[in-house]
């Protein structure tokens, strides 16, 4: 009797070590594949976190719906990383200056203006009629769910941001 007891014993104590030793390798791997995939720098306080492969995700839409070439592609990029760019500086000049990080309507629909022209600038006239339309559409969407708020809608003039 006093065997099985012990045996019963010593059966529960390696299940459970074996359970604590399988439970910290699960926490000890999930922390590892949480930390890989934390973006290295987050955004500033106050400031709103985009996709990081935003501009990449824009070259493709617009690839598929204008069907860019590979030099298009290159250099509609580099408009809209630059777009980005400026858009992300305005914004730290608005959260340095007390603003909450809103930075001037104005300021950002000039910079959008500017990278449509840009892009207009690459397209052929196909193209640019179909570019019309999508951004004729992006500002009819967006009208329609700010107008059922009750709100008036500012268009949006590039892709982007």
């Amino acid at each position: 009797m006093f065997e099985l007891t012990y045996g019963f014993l010593l059966a529960r104590r390696v299940l459970l070590s074996a359970s604590i030793l399988f439970t910290s390798c699960c926490l000890a791997l999930a922390q590892t594949d949480t930390q890989a995939t934390a973006p290295a720098s987050g955004p500033a306080a106050g400031q709103m976190q985009y996709h990081r492969h935003g501009v990449e995700r824009q070259v493709k839409h617009l690839t598929r719906m204008l069907s860019l070439t590979p030099d298009q592609q290159t250099q509609v990029k580099a408009i809209l990383a630059e777009q980005r760019q400026q858009m992300q500086q305005l914004r730290g000049a608005s959260a340095q200056n007390g603003q909450a990080a809103q930075p001037d309507r104005e300021q950002i629909r000039s910079i959008r203006q500017d990278s449509r022209t840009k892009i207009e600038a690459l397209l052929n006239d196909d193209q640019k009629t179909k570019f019309e339309a999508w951004i004729q559409q992006r500002q009819q969407r967006m009208q329609q769910r700010h107008g059922s708020e009750g709100q008036q809608a500012a268009p949006s003039n590039a892709p982007g941001e």
